[in-house]
């Protein structure tokens, strides 16, 4: 390619380096060749044919104004890919593009672009982190609470003797809850067992259904604190209608050889039970531990990340997450508001949210590069199939189509942070220990 200008400004006070790119109209022309003979493909055109009658095919199914742009925006691409090359800068974001023309086969076209790059950052420090002791561990106590739960998920009722409906009682209703207007799935259905025990349902609505008896219907309605309330009022309101359908006894199963022979897979008798919850349990808390240590070293090793990273990083790391969040709830039905409501937070609350946990994802994302490469650390081909089929599922490891498509360092960078982490948590000191 040919330019009559090609020259970039020092970085800015936002870090960004502003390009200026001027194609000659001979290169111009080249590069609407190529855009026409790749639209003519597509059409199932002569590659040869006049420009008119191919611009004339494709405007029919997408329009003047797209057809347009996509030419302008070829030409764009194709001339800030050479230019910003020739200029050896290396883009970490999407460039942003300033253009005041479409280009013109027999004239020079010009291109601004400000362009983002990956900012130099290195550690005060290379070496392990200090962390706080983070670590669970599996006590009697847990196991009883364990037990306790899993004996409580075989309990059997029968019907009881009708009478007023006392604190304690289990019984049976057919309800429909409204939440602030909506209905409520989880707290709607017909023949529902309560357990009017603490802790199972708001007070407000126990006081109300304590003195009801069998086939009573009543309208209860009151109201729950919002966890992050700042005020008294800043509650959510519900309006149930309760019919009370039967009193019941409820028999949770004793713990016994008998009952365990009878109902455990892999166990015969209470020890063999109680050996398998404390397994799992301990299976559990692993991993809770890990996670715990390579999240709370991960915040140590933050602290010592030196240098600066540019404002653009963190409009698009923010812009990333919500993205995903949007994505995350396309995937199961819900909206935006839909969301809000079930977190009982606003947008207001949500932005701030979503600032400072896109603003910890980059720096803590740029410490760990920053750590694998002060340490010389090289990844292997294992750990950057396994990063590619995380980012792009299964058998999506191909490393001449991740070259082709410039998502391999994405790929290499998403390795790095992994491998990072994983020496981070293997080697973090916990104090006291």
């Amino acid at each position: 390619m040919e330019f009559i200008e090609l020259s970039a400004e020092d970085p800015n006070d936002k870090g960004a380096i502003v390009a200026h790119l001027t194609a000659s109209a001979a290169t111009v022309r080249e590069t609407l060749a190529d855009f026409y003979e790749t639209v003519a493909a597509s059409k199932g055109l002569d590659p040869l044919a006049p420009w008119d009658e191919i611009h004339e095919a494709a405007q029919q199914n997408m329009g003047a104004e797209a057809f347009g742009e996509l030419r302008r925006d070829y030409v764009v691409n194709r001339l800030a890919s050479e230019g910003l090359s020739e200029l050896g800068i290396k883009p970490a974001l999407t460039p942003k593009i300033h253009v005041v023309d479409y280009p013109q086969p027999d004239e020079p076209f010009a291109v601004e672009l400000s362009v983002v790059e990956r900012p130099s950052l290195t550690l005060s420090s290379y070496e392990p982190v200090v962390i706080e002791d983070y670590t669970e561990r599996v006590t009697d106590e847990l196991v009883d609470e364990r037990v306790a739960q899993m004996l409580e998920t075989r309990a059997t009722y029968e019907a009881a003797e009708p009478r007023p409906v006392r604190l304690g009682d289990s019984i049976a209703v057919d309800i429909m809850t409204l939440g602030n207007g909506k209905a409520v799935p989880h707290l709607t259905g017909s023949k529902m067992y309560l357990d009017l025990v603490p802790g199972e349902m708001p007070d407000g609505f126990v006081n109300e259904v304590v003195g009801m008896n069998v086939g009573e219907t009543k309208v209860i309605d009151y109201q729950v604190k919002r966890p992050q309330a700042i005020t008294d009022d800043d509650v959510d309101r519900y309006s149930a209608t309760v019919t009370v359908i039967e009193q019941l006894n409820k028999h949770v199963p004793a713990l016994s050889d008998e009952w365990v022979d009878a109902n455990v897979e892999r166990a015969a008798t209470v020890a063999e039970f109680l050996e398998g919850v404390r397994g799992g349990l301990e299976a559990e808390v692993e991993l809770v531990n890990r996670d715990a240590c390579a999240r709370l070293a991960n915040i140590e090793l933050e602290k010592r990340l030196v240098g600066t990273i540019p404002d653009e990083f963190y409009q698009a790391s923010r812009a990333g997450l919500m993205d995903k969040l949007e994505r995350d709830l396309k995937e199961k039905g819900q909206t935006l508001d839909d969301y809000l409501e079930a977190e009982r937070m606003n947008e207001e609350e949500l932005s701030v949210q979503m600032l400072i946990q896109s603003g910890e994802n980059l720096r803590q994302g740029f410490a760990l590069e920053a750590l694998f490469n002060g340490r010389g650390m090289k990844l292997t081909e294992a750990e950057l199939k396994y990063a590619c089929e995380q980012a792009f599922g299964p058998g999506s490891y191909d490393e001449e189509a991740l070259q082709r498509t410039g998502r391999m360092a994405l790929v290499e960078s998403s390795a790095k942070r992994m491998a990072a982490l994983n020496w981070l948590a293997d080697t973090a000191i916990i104090k006291g220990e």
